[in-house]
């Protein structure tokens, strides 16, 4: 497994020789792999690493244990370890994760990080997949998660739990092991323990293969379009001919939109293709000057023969 991830690294072009990378890790299975593989390809990559956690203190004396158990694994690997526990916990998973990325995003400035590492699977993948379709998403969130998105690196985004755990057992690592992850209040949760066994038993034992398989295939259309529409938005992404935009082909109009929401807001969280519908209906329509409000605070504007995206 070791080669594989350094090839992985090496095709995507994920590190680069003097990096320094910051690995998130949770103590859990997929993060401490993560760590352990990337410390044995240290020198061979020629990389720097910082181990970052977060205690989102979600779980009490469980998450100190995990804590404990980071701070442990940093001593033995003879890491540098960023940690942060929250005071106040998260309302919800989104709340979570944006608060984790926010830390990792802080430990990255601190030590002059190149990336930071997270342990995404394949079965992540496939999880994420059929949760941006429950939820309605377009091109781009069918076409999953990337080896590398901005500062994020991916790199066991190929790999299955069952290697993850073979691996661990080949190197006698430990792990935690989070509570969390059975509780069925969780969407992510009831899509790994019922939603995906029920579709391999009654539907289609290799449905995570196929669903992988699409994934691949509706990534290299959505990069083809991507870079149609990056070809049409030019350098000023807040605003965009009316006139334009309506000449487009639908897939390209959709495009367009996300692109300029995403340079605008710097991601498209919470943006799904329902939010695009509403716009598309609201630029097409025939009356003058309108606006419509996205989550997280942005604005998208049509005024005067232009789009416009402002911040409220």
């Amino acid at each position: 497994m070791l080669e594989k991830i350094n090839q992985i690294i090496k095709q995507n072009h994920l590190i680069r020789k003097g990096d320094t990378i910051i690995v998130a890790l949770s103590g859990g299975p997929d993060s401490v792999c993560l760590a352990h593989i990337l410390w044995r390809l240290q020198k061979k990559l020629g990389i720097e690493l910082v181990l970052a956690h977060l205690n989102h203190n979600l779980r009490g004396k469980e998450s100190d244990a995990d804590s404990r158990f980071v701070q442990k694994l940093a001593l033995k690997l003879n890491l540098t370890l960023g940690s942060k526990k929250l005071n106040n916990k998260p309302t919800n998973e989104a709340a979570a994760r944006e608060a984790r990325y926010t830390f990792l995003e802080q430990v990255r400035k601190k030590h002059h990080g190149q990336s930071i590492a997270v342990a995404h699977t394949a079965d992540d993948q496939v999880e994420t997949i059929l949760l941006n379709f429950l939820r309605g998403a377009g091109l781009s969130g069918l076409s999953g998660m990337r080896f590398k998105n901005n500062f994020i690196i991916r790199p066991l985004l190929t790999c299955r739990h069952e290697e993850i755990l073979a691996y661990l057992k080949e190197n006698h690592l430990s792990y935690c092991r989070d509570s969390s992850n059975l509780d069925l209040k969780y969407t992510r949760n009831r899509i790994r323990h019922k939603l995906l066994p029920l579709l391999e038993k009654e539907y289609n034992p290799k449905i995570r293969k196929n669903i992988l398989k699409l994934a691949e295939t509706i990534h290299s259309a959505q990069d083809y379009i991507q870079e149609q529409a990056q070809k049409n938005i030019g350098p000023n992404p807040q605003s965009f001919s009316l006139k334009d935009w309506r000449k487009l082909p639908p897939i390209l109009k959709l495009e367009v939109l996300r692109q300029m929401i995403a340079r605008a807001r710097g991601n498209l969280q919470d943006i799904y293709a329902v939010h695009l519908a509403e716009v598309v209906k609201m630029l097409e329509s025939p009356r003058g000057n309108k606006k419509k409000n996205l989550p997280r605070g942005l604005q998208i504007l049509k005024k005067n023969g232009r789009i416009f995206l402002s911040k409220l």
